[in-house]
């Protein structure tokens, strides 16, 4: 599986970076990804289209109990993140306009996973 090594600049998952780049529904369209057993992984936004690679973010924050994740056997102790990151997808995704009652947010974990 290809990966960022580190959040880029614009990283949605860094809390230094100014919420509102992505669209409410955008991160309600990608809450699946953090559902126990999922097969897709959070893309980075600089993948290109058709050879996406997974978010430094997401493999840090929220792919614990990904399946795709597990199923690549690596285990990406080389992604790291100098910058404070959002704790879970849920927070992600509520400090981006989802409402946090919004019922695409109730499946995914908030296991803590390490920075």
């Amino acid at each position: 599986m290809e990966y960022a090594r580190k959040p880029c600049p614009e990283c949605p998952w860094r809390r230094d970076v100014e919420p509102g780049r992505f669209t409410a529904e955008r991160f309600r369209a990608l809450a699946h990804t953090a559902y126990d057993m999922s097969m897709h992984i959070f893309a980075c936004h600089k993948s290109p289209e058709g050879r996406e690679f997974a978010c430094a973010g997401f493999l840090l924050r929220s792919s614990a109990h990904n399946m795709s994740v597990r199923l690549a056997r690596q285990n990406f102790e080389d992604v790291i993140s100098p910058w404070p990151l959002y704790t879970s997808y849920r927070e992600l995704a509520v400090a981006n306009g989802v409402d946090p009652r919004d019922p695409v947010l109730r499946p995914c974990r908030n296991d803590g996973q390490r920075q």
